[in-house]
């Protein structure tokens, strides 16, 4: 039972660092660091499902529409 609350603490961890993360790609105009971002945020929700995974996969898609959008924002100012 301790094994398990120490991984639980550390999957927190992980989720909450990638947020600050994502944030961070956010405030610094980098679409890849969200797309990293909800990579992490996939992989981390998959594992923890049975509590808080689902929150943690739509953290991962809110972060995969506002990446798409920053991505066609830079795009289309190189073009014009």
């Amino acid at each position: 039972m301790i094994f398990t609350d120490w991984v639980s603490y550390v999957a927190v961890g992980l989720m909450v660092a990638v947020l600050i993360y994502a944030v961070f790609s956010i405030y610094l105009k980098k679409p890849l660091g969200l797309f990293i971002a909800m990579g992490f945020h996939i992989v981390l929700g998959i594992l923890s499902l049975p509590s808080i995974g689902l929150y943690v996969l739509g953290v991962a898609i809110i972060e995969l529409i506002i990446g798409i959008i920053m991505t066609v924002k830079t795009s289309s100012k190189q073009k014009a």
